[in-house]
């Protein structure tokens, strides 16, 4: 089915984008009067459509940091039938290239680390790094994606103002987690769904460093809220800590038959060096 991509200015488009927010989160849409002036006013709001329907959407602002205008990447979302098409993909690429067009060198966004869809679509394919660890950053959530777990989040940036060989070569970031660390694994248990385990290891001592998180974690929380809250606890601890000693997660794997991603980390000076170096 072909998909066009467009910006989404209008009321009425803003009003088929409040529907399509309703259906994936089953929650009352931000309002109308909020996204008109957000998409008067810098912001950058993009639609998918097929045949006319819009069914995926990115909702952007403005946002400002340590003296740092960037994009701030709030809410992305895709109708349930429409998922694993790469249309999320094509969304961040076309907000990308509007923001460079704009002026824009940075955007940045929250997600769940324990979403591997979007851990793998953010860090593997498109080239942005986990920069930061909130704890509960939105409070209770209950939405029905959400609900009944903190919402701790990653902050992740992308850098648009060139490209790193860290986000153009993929396969390095790959190689560098064949041979790091493990030091969270996922365990198989007697129900059919991973647990974590973490392992005691000198971490000074490695290039990189993986740490593993469930490949479906809606499917594991649904049938086992006690574990998933043990995942959820113990990859705030471990990926607080890692970035605290100036680790920085730069890459996602999946393998075929496993049933768990894996992040990749390395060290944040050796990533500055890698991405300032390049032309």
């Amino acid at each position: 089915m072909p998909l066009s991509l467009q910006t989404i200015e209008t009321v009425e488009q803003l009003k088929e984008m409040a529907r399509l927010e309703e259906e994936i989160w089953g929650t009352a849409p931000i309002p109308l009067h909020q996204t008109l002036t957000v998409a008067k006013n810098g912001g950058m709001i993009i639609g998918a459509y097929a045949d006319g329907k819009l069914v995926g959407f990115v909702y952007s602002f403005p946002g400002f940091r340590n003296g740092e205008v960037y994009l701030c990447s709030h809410m992305m979302g895709i109708a349930e039938s429409f998922r694993d098409r790469g249309i999320g993909y094509r969304l961040k690429m076309k907000q990308a290239e509007e923001a460079r067009r704009r002026g824009y060198r940075i955007i940045r966004w929250t997600y769940d680390p324990l979403q591997s869809r979007n851990g793998y679509l953010n860090l593997a394919k498109l080239g942005a790094v986990g920069v930061e660890y909130v704890e509960n950053c939105y409070g209770e959530m209950n939405d029905a994606l959400n609900g009944q777990l903190p919402s701790d989040r990653f902050i992740v940036e992308w850098r648009l103002d060139r490209h790193s060989s860290w986000e153009r070569n993929s396969a390095k970031v790959a190689l560098l987690g064949a041979k790091g660390m493990a030091v969270l694994e996922a365990a198989p248990t007697a129900h059919g769904l991973v647990r974590p385990v973490l392992n005691d290891m000198d971490e000074a001592s490695a290039s990189s460093l993986w740490t593993a998180v469930p490949l479906d974690f809606p499917h594991l929380k649904e049938r086992d809220l006690a574990l998933a809250l043990k995942w959820r606890l113990a990859t705030r601890a471990l990926f607080s800590r890692l970035l605290a000693e100036g680790w920085i997660a730069a890459g996602a794997v999946r393998r075929p038959g496993e049933p768990a991603m894996h992040y990749i980390w390395v060290r944040r000076n050796e990533w500055l060096r890698e991405r300032e170096g390049d032309g």
